[in-house]
C-alpha cells in the first residue's frame, strides 16, 4: 500500500471522523434520492407506454386518394396480409375510431347519465394479436365479431323489418366509466373485486345506451344530430386510467354505421411493430412500399405522434427533476471540500513534517484527493445499496398512486431500475467527490515546510 493511501485512510479515522461521517451521509443521501427518483421516472414512463401500447397499436395507416382526401380502406384482409409480410411488422388489425356522447336509456329522460367516450371498433379475430392489456371483467369477445352478411348494414336477421325486430349493436365500456354511469360504490372491508363483477353483470350488462354524434342527419322527424342505439355487452379493464375512464369498444359493423362507411371498409389499419421506438421509420417504409408497389397512398401515424404532449412532458420532467436533484450531490461535494479544508488546517504541522522528510508536493495533494475520493466512495456505496433497497420495497409493496390514479394515470407507484442510470449516478458522485478534494489538496501542497512546522 502506498503511503499516500495509508495516510488518507488514517485521516478518515482521526479525531475529525465525525465531520467525515456527516460528509459521507450527505453523499449517500444525494445518491439515494437520485437512484430512487430516476427509477420512479423510468417506471412511470415504462408503465405508461406499456399501458398505452397495450391498448393501441404502435402505428396507424390511413389511406388517401390522389386528391389528398382520406378514404376508407377496402380489401382489408388483403392489406393486412401484405403488411404483415413486411419487415418490422408483428401484426396488423382493422380499426375505426370515433368520439361521441353515450346516454344511458332511462324512463326519466331529464336525468339520464351521460358521458363523452372515445369509441374504438375492432375485430376480435385480429385484435387478440394486437392488444395485451385489455382484460374482460364481464362479457366475451365473440360479441364484437362481424355479423351475418345479410344483417351487416341493417342489423337485422332479415331484410323485412316487419318480421324481425332490430338487434342493437354491442358496446363494451371501461370499468371506471361503467362505475360512474351506473353508480357503483365501494365499501372498505369487502371483496370489492367480487362485488364489482356482480354489479357489472347484473346492473350494467344488457343496459341500452344511445350514441350521439356531433354530425347532422335527416330522419322522418326532421334534421338533428346522428343518434344510434347500442347495448352494453361487456366491461373491460386495461390499467390505463384514461381508457378505463372514457374508452369504449364496439364492433366494426356498428362503427361503419355511425362513421358512414359504406361496405366492408375501415378507417385505419393498426400495426404492431417489433420495436415501438422505430414505429415512425417503419410507417414511412410501409407507406413508400405500398405506393411504389400498388400505387396506393397511405399516411402513417405512430404512437408518438398520437401522444406528443404526454411523452414530451415525461421526458422534460425527468430531465428537470434529475438536474435539480443533482444539486444535492454537489452540495454534499462542497461538504467534503469543507471537511478537507478543516483537516488541512488541523494537520498543518504533520504536513510540514512529511514535506521535511522528503514527501513531494504531488504526494501531499494525492493524500487529500484520495481522502475526498474515499468519502465519496463510501457514500456512493451506501447510497446505492439503500436506494436499490428502497426501489425493491416500492416494487414489492405496490404502493397506490395518490388519488387512485385519477391524477397520474397509473394506479400504482411504478419503479424500474435502469443499471446504466445507476452507474452514471455513481460515477458522477465519485467524480464530484474527487474534484471536491482538489482545492484542499492544492492548499496543503502549497505550504512551505518551515512555516508548516512552526504552525500553532
Amino acid at each position: 500500500m502506498r503511503y499516500e493511501f495509508f495516510i488518507a485512510r488514517r485521516y478518515l479515522k482521526g479525531v475529525h471522523r465525525g465531520r467525515v461521517r456527516i460528509s459521507t451521509i450527505g453523499v449517500a443521501v444525494g445518491v439515494i434520492v437520485l437512484v430512487v427518483a430516476s427509477s420512479i421516472m423510468n417506471g412511470f414512463r415504462s408503465e405508461l407506454l406499456s399501458k398505452m401500447l397495450g391498448v393501441y397499436g404502435h402505428l396507424n395507416l390511413f389511406q388517401f386518394d390522389s386528391n389528398g382526401k382520406k378514404v376508407p380502406i377496402e380489401e382489408v384482409d388483403r392489406w393486412i396480409e401484405l403488411f404483415e409480410s413486411q419487415e418490422g411488422v408483428v401484426a396488423a388489425a382493422p380499426a375505426i375510431e370515433e368520439n361521441g356522447l353515450l346516454i344511458v336509456d332511462s324512463p326519466d329522460t331529464s336525468n339520464s347519465p351521460a358521458q363523452f367516450f372515445q369509441i374504438r371498433a375492432v375485430d376480435p379475430a385480429y385484435e387478440s394479436r394486437m392488444t395485451s392489456e385489455i382484460e374482460l371483467l364481464v362479457g366475451d369477445w365473440p360479441s364484437l365479431a362481424p355479423a351475418d352478411p345479410l344483417s351487416e348494414t341493417t342489423g337485422t336477421e332479415s331484410f323485412d323489418p316487419f318480421d324481425i325486430p332490430l338487434t342493437k349493436h354491442p358496446i363494451f365500456l371501461g370499468y371506471r366509466a361503467a362505475q360512474n354511469l351506473f353508480g357503483f360504490r365501494s365499501f372498505p372491508g369487502e371483496d370489492e373485486e367480487k362485488r364489482l363483477k356482480h354489479f357489472l353483470q347484473n346492473r350494467v350488462v344488457g343496459q341500452s345506451v344511445t350514441l350521439l354524434l356531433p354530425r347532422p342527419t335527416r330522419d322522418p322527424s326532421g334534421e338533428g344530430l346522428f343518434s344510434m342505439g347500442l347495448e352494453i355487452k361487456g366491461v373491460f379493464r386495461t390499467g390505463h386510467f384514461q381508457f378505463d375512464e372514457g374508452g369504449a369498444l364496439t364492433s366494426l359493423d356498428a362503427a361503419r354505421v355511425f362513421s358512414d362507411i359504406v361496405g366492408a371498409g375501415v378507417e385505419t389499419i393498426e400495426i404492431r411493430t417489433d420495436n415501438p421506438d422505430q414505429a415512425d421509420r417503419i410507417g414511412l417504409d410501409l407507406s413508400h412500399w405500398a405506393e411504389n408497389e400498388f400505387d396506393v397512398r397511405f399516411a402513417p401515424m405512430s404512437w408518438k405522434a398520437r401522444n406528443p404532449v404526454l411523452l414530451d412532458a415525461t421526458r422534460i420532467e425527468k430531465i428537470v427533476m434529475s438536474s435539480i436533484l443533482t444539486l444535492i450531490v454537489l452540495v454534499a461535494a462542497f461538504g467534503i471540500s469543507g471537511t478537507l479544508v478543516m483537516t488541512v488546517l488541523e494537520k498543518t504541522r504533520e504536513i510540514g513534517a512529511l514535506m521535511a522528510m522528503g514527501a513531494e508536493r504531488a504526494s501531499i495533494m494525492a493524500v487529500f484527493v484520495i481522502n475526498g475520493f474515499l468519502v465519496g466512495f463510501y457514500g456512493v456505496l451506501t447510497g446505492t445499496a439503500i436506494g436499490l433497497g428502497i426501489c425493491k420495497v416500492i416494487e414489492v409493496l405496490e404502493i397506490p398512486m395518490p388519488g387512485g390514479g385519477n391524477v397520474y394515470v397509473l394506479d400504482l407507484l411504478p419503479v424500474e431500475v435502469h443499471w446504466q442510470d445507476v452507474i452514471i449516478i455513481a460515477i458522477f458522485a465519485l467524480l464530484a467527490s474527487g474534484i471536491a478534494g482538489i482545492y484542499p489538496a492544492y492548499k496543503a501542497a502549497g505550504f512551505h515546510p518551515v512555516e508548516a512546522l512552526r504552525h500553532e
